[in-house]
């Protein structure tokens, strides 16, 4: 029997092979990306991790177990932290106007994960706030194997979401996840993977509006 997990990937599959092969991410990987569009990609980001860490702790007190609880904010802190030091790291060398408005990605992809949380079911939650996660270790692991490090202005973005502590912490977080999954019912585990495949869409639309300025 596949883990959920197996399934939701396989379901997103195809929208992840869009954000890999999208030019936003290849540029990126080659340094190419032009400051405006890697600006603007910055500024939605700082509105979007500002409600998602929120949020993340929002999960985190649905979880009851005390040590899943711990290690699931253990991980959201590391994760903010380190995205926060990349994001004033960049914020100064391209100096970037972070007060901007949230772009329609930007708030409806919030709106999705809070409208999942409210709920009150901890497994729909996690499923919706997952893509963020993995979808960003997947492309920071896909990244590390193809870009140009030496001399790359976005070389602290790649390595953040790339590199083995993240994708180490990653791990553990699907590990939760499916456990979760296999102790419910098939209803709940198929909305999990409605509301992943939609964020997993929400994160293409994401680098779209970064790299176009619309949809």
């Amino acid at each position: 029997m596949k883990h959920w997990s197996e399934e939701a990937w396989t379901e997103a599959s195809g929208i992840y092979a869009e954000i890999i092969g999208h030019p936003f991410i290849n540029e990126l990987a080659n340094g190419s990306l032009s400051g405006e569009r890697f600006k603007r990609y910055i500024a939605q980001d700082e509105l979007y991790l500002g409600n998602y860490g929120r949020q993340m702790f929002k999960f985190a007190d649905m979880i009851e177990n005390s040590k899943q609880k711990e290690m699931f904010v253990q991980f959201a802190k590391n994760g903010l932290e380190g995205e926060k030091a990349m994001h004033e790291l960049m914020i100064e060398r391209f100096g970037i106007e972070v007060s901007a408005k949230p772009s329609p990605a930007t708030y409806d992809y919030n709106a999705h994960t809070e409208s999942a949380i409210s709920t009150g079911c901890k497994e729909i939650a996690f499923a919706s706030l997952l893509p963020c996660i993995w979808i960003y270790n997947e492309v920071g692991k896909y990244l590390l194997s193809i870009a140009k490090i030496d001399g790359n202005p976005y070389r602290e973005w790649i390595e953040e979401y790339g590199n083995d502590d993240f994708s180490s912490a990653v791990i553990k977080v699907i590990s939760l996840i499916d456990e979760y999954a296999s102790q419910t019912d098939k209803l709940i585990r198929d909305e999990m993977k409605r509301q992943f495949c939609e964020g997993v869409r929400y994160e293409l639309e994401f680098w779209e509006f970064a790299y176009n300025g619309s949809f």
